[in-house]
């Protein structure tokens, strides 16, 4: 008596969990947010050690409405000597790559402003006359927060033009003399972005 009672309790017990309908739900069913994504080419136009820096990349990023994350990469492409080792022979190099996340605010007006962070890893470093490996190397952090105006020239792509200030921590002085004061610096920033907006 008491086994087969114990059976119809749970018996109608599952059967009342079964028959309610029961939504099953994700972070990301709301049916109003869009999913796309976008990349180009950018560049900032900065001082590095004193002297006219121009670093040049890209980068590519998911966008969840207006908010993007993805990826990018920047390098300087431009000789500056090194003055601070009195080897004016000797230049510079400097590269980074990481975490790129923004917002446009507005994206759908023809002009608006845009926020953003580039967050990476890289190497500083000095190489000989003719060398293209650096004889010295750093380790490096940089974060560069920038602001831009962009102008949506298509539904498919994006100028943008604003200012940006690169970061440059974790840099070993006693390696080089360089320090990160000498190298983080307000930079101009241009980008060109390619996407589905």
């Amino acid at each position: 008596m008491r086994k087969s009672m114990l059976i119809f309790l749970f018996l109608s017990v599952g059967a009342t969990v079964f028959s309610q309908e029961r939504e099953y739900r994700t972070l990301l069913d709301n049916k109003d947010l869009r999913i796309s994504g976008m990349g180009g080419p950018f560049m900032q136009f900065t001082t590095v050690a004193g002297e006219f820096g121009f670093m040049m990349g890209g980068g590519g990023a998911v966008l969840l409405d207006d908010f993007f994350f993805g990826g990018y990469g920047l390098g300087l492409t431009n000789a500056i000597p090194d003055y601070v080792n009195d080897n004016p022979s000797d230049q510079l190099t400097l590269g980074h790559g990481g975490f790129w996340i923004g917002y446009s605010l507005y994206g759908e007006k023809p002009l608006h402003a845009a926020l953003s962070t580039l967050l990476g890893w890289g190497e500083f470093g000095i190489t000989q006359s003719g060398d293209f490996e650096p004889y010295l190397r750093d380790n490096i952090f940089v974060v560069a927060p920038t602001l831009e105006l962009e102008a949506n020239l298509t539904r498919y792509f994006r100028i943008g033009a604003g200012v940006s200030y690169n970061i440059y921590t974790m840099v070993d002085e006693t390696m080089h003399g360089y320090t990160g004061g000498d190298l983080s610096s307000v930079a101009g920033f241009l980008s060109f972005k390619f996407g589905w907006f």
